[in-house]
Formats: C-alpha cells, structure tokens, sequence
C-alpha cells in the first residue's frame, strides 16, 4: 500500500522541469485532493489514490498543462542554438567536397530531430523559441564564416536561398509538431 507522501512523490518525479512554484502548487493542491478524499471514503488511503490515477499519467498531464519552466526552455532554445551553427558547412576545414556538406547533413537532421522532439516535449512555444534561436544560430555561423573567410567566395546566389529557406523552415518544425499533438489531443480527464 502506498501512502499519500510515496504517491506524491512518485508524481513529483513526473514534474521534473517545470517552475518550481507551480510544481509547489500541484503537489500542495494534490495533498489537500487526496486528504478530502480520504476523509469522505473513510480513511482509506488506497482508494482515495486510487481515483487520482496512476502517478506517472497524473505527474504527465500536468506537465502537458503547464509545459517546462524557463530554465529547461532556454537549455532547449540554447541547444538548438548552437547544433544549428555547425550547419552551416563552411565552418569545416577542408576542400569543398563530401566532408562538410555530409557532416552539415548530419548536424541539419540532428537540429530537426531535436527541434520536433523540444515542440513535442515542451510545448509550441518553447518549439518555436528552439527555432527562433536554431535560425540565429544558423545565420549567425553564415556570418562567422563569412568574417573568417572575407577573400573567398563562399555563396552562390542559389545557395544563398537555399540556406535562408532552411533557416525559416526551423522556426517552423519548431512550432507545428507541438501546435499539432495540441490540435490533435484527445480530450482527457480534467484533473
């Protein structure tokens, strides 16, 4: 038999991430759920858990609620940041070839991945700051480039407009994933 403390940390857990303020609230308002609740069924403790739901599905939703706190957006937004600079393939040394346009290719699909799996996790939002700064990022290693290179031609016109296309396309992958699965929910028990 679990107690109201074990199940509240076991929901606690679930809620890793988020502010702690509101963390604070969910739990506080969750003890003062389950003691009305104990005391209306007569003391049963089991039962009265039992009725809030699983503790990993309740920790969950709350978090599909809340979303992340501030601090885990902006770790999301800063990685995103900078897996985008190493994008860009003039950054490599090397001759202009295979090397650097795969490894780009490898860092490009790593920023899609992680930028459709932050929109996911974190919310809409906190996907469209990962793509916003994931553009930044992207931009600002074209301009790095361009710094440490001044002498050499290293754009073409259609590159150019390749490389701007993809850019936007960040903050976009960065946004509908999370907008979508909001769309797309299945109404569930309100808690």
């Amino acid at each position: 038999m679990i107690s109201v403390d074990g199940y509240l940390q076991a929901v606690q857990r679930n809620l890793a991430g988020m502010d702690a303020t509101i963390r604070e609230d969910i739990l506080r308002e969750l003890r003062s759920h389950l003691s009305d609740s104990v005391q209306a069924n007569g003391g049963d403790v089991s039962v009265a858990i039992a009725n809030l739901g699983d503790a990993a599905a309740v920790g969950r939703r709350y978090r599909d609620l809340y979303g992340y706190g501030v601090a885990y957006r902006a770790v999301f937004a800063v990685v995103a940041g900078l897996l985008a600079v190493l994008t860009v393939p003039v950054l490599f040394v090397g001759e202009a070839g295979l090397f650097p346009y795969l490894l780009s290719a490898i860092f490009l699909g790593a920023v899609l991945m992680f930028l459709i799996w932050t929109s996911l996790a974190a919310g809409n939002r906190a996907g469209l700051l990962a793509g916003g700064v994931a553009l930044v990022g992207r931009v600002a290693g074209l301009g790095t480039a361009f710094l440490v290179n001044r002498d050499a031609s290293l754009v073409t016109p259609e590159g150019l407009t390749l490389f701007v296309l993809v850019s936007v396309l960040f903050v976009f992958v960065g946004w509908i994933p999370g907008k979508a699965r909001q769309a797309w929910r299945r109404p569930g028990a309100e808690l």
